[in-house]
């Protein structure tokens, strides 16, 4: 009988990461004396995965497990869309310094010049913002190729795109192809697809060779979707559940992101078609399914196996909670319930971001 998964994180020191995540949590995976950029909740992705913590999985990694019991994991559906390759990579990025401004690719284009990964779309729920911190995200207005290499060229590191102030709260939703960068003082989850693919046109004191740097301005102007656009972060669409909140934060094609406010219980039927991600923010509370019960704290991510069957989260404290889901169809079960709701059709489309890439209001 499968059981909710916990794991011990992957972790990456980059030169941009702080002491929140430890601080923040308290969790026991990280360390207290060295700066943490990211730590990697629930990862397959390859040399970086994550390894399950608890139960009789324990010691296994994520992708050992996928291997092992592939559907039962991960779901039918997404077993026959995706195979062993697990779709999402869910991260905490503490930003103590500005990131490198980078795009990721989309597919296409981590197909065509032979990438080792997929192409990368990206989801931002912005935990904690300090005072004065903002984000970039999306091209400047009129922005061209043309004068994104000049900017490039005259080391105007971040003028190509737009900066935005950053608060608690929002969700930021960025498909592949578009501008970003995260600034000193934002503390994220990030819910995106499993891949580790980059292109920065500046990697500021990271310490790559000129080569690479090189190479990542040619894959940032070739990789890069330039376009016009509303306001990049996106109104989350709430829904009232008993005493408890579900909001819809951002959906697309590979993913849906929600934030659900827990004050007493929540319960699913089980979903064989598809695995559930948890990433816990606040409170406390249990997780009671058929074999058993697992405590659930703040920081400390988990994934529901597909196979589980029911399950209810009981709060001990007020659990806010971040859920990432991979669509089944995203008709069914974003349009269809949130009209019901009496929600209108720009409020459901915006879900899916400004962008031409929105996979919602196609189907409007």
């Amino acid at each position: 009988m499968l059981y909710p998964l916990k794991f011990h994180p992957h972790l990456r020191f980059y030169p941009y990461g702080g002491y929140q995540i430890s601080k923040m949590f308290g969790k026991e995976d990280i360390p207290s004396d060295l700066p943490v950029a990211e730590s990697w909740e629930i990862s397959a992705c390859r040399d970086s995965e994550g390894v399950i913590k608890n139960g009789t999985l324990a010691g296994l990694n994520l992708q050992q497990a996928i291997d092992r019991l592939r559907a039962d994991l991960v779901g039918e559906t997404v077993w026959e869309k995706y195979g062993n390759y697990f779709p999402l990579l869910i991260k905490f990025l503490d930003c103590a310094k500005d990131l490198p401004p980078q795009v990721h690719p989309d597919d296409e284009y981590a197909v065509r010049t032979s990438q080792p990964f997929p192409g990368k779309t990206e989801a931002w729920y912005v935990v904690e913002a300090r005072e004065g911190a903002s984000l970039w995200c999306g091209n400047k207005p009129g922005l061209t190729t043309a004068e994104f290499s000049d900017l490039i060229a005259a080391k105007d590191t971040f003028a190509p795109m737009k900066q935005l102030p950053s608060h608690a709260g929002q969700t930021y939703l960025i498909h592949g192809g578009h501008l970003h960068a995260l600034g000193a003082g934002n503390f994220i989850v990030e819910v995106q697809q499993n891949s580790d693919i980059t292109f920065a046109w500046d990697w500021l004191d990271w310490d790559f060779d000129e080569a690479r740097r090189h190479a990542d301005i040619e894959h940032s102007l070739r990789a890069a979707v330039l376009e016009e656009g509303g306001p990049e972060d996106i109104l989350p669409v709430t829904l009232t559940q008993g005493n408890n909140l579900q909001e819809y934060l951002c959906a697309c094609s590979y993913f849906i992101m929600e934030r659900l406010m827990i004050k007493d219980i929540w319960s699913e039927p089980g979903d064989k078609r598809r695995f559930t991600a948890l990433i816990p923010l606040k409170g406390r509370g249990k997780l009671h399914f058929s074999a058993g019960c697992e405590s659930v704290s703040a920081g400390e991510s988990l994934l529901i196996p597909a196979s589980m069957g029911a399950w209810r989260l009981e709060a001990e404290q007020e659990m806010v909670l971040i859920r990432a889901l991979v669509p089944i169809d995203l008709h069914e079960e974003i349009i269809v319930p949130l009209r019901a709701a009496g929600f209108s059709d720009e409020q459901i489309g915006a879900l899916g971001s400004y962008v031409r890439q929105n996979n919602i209001r196609s189907l409007l």
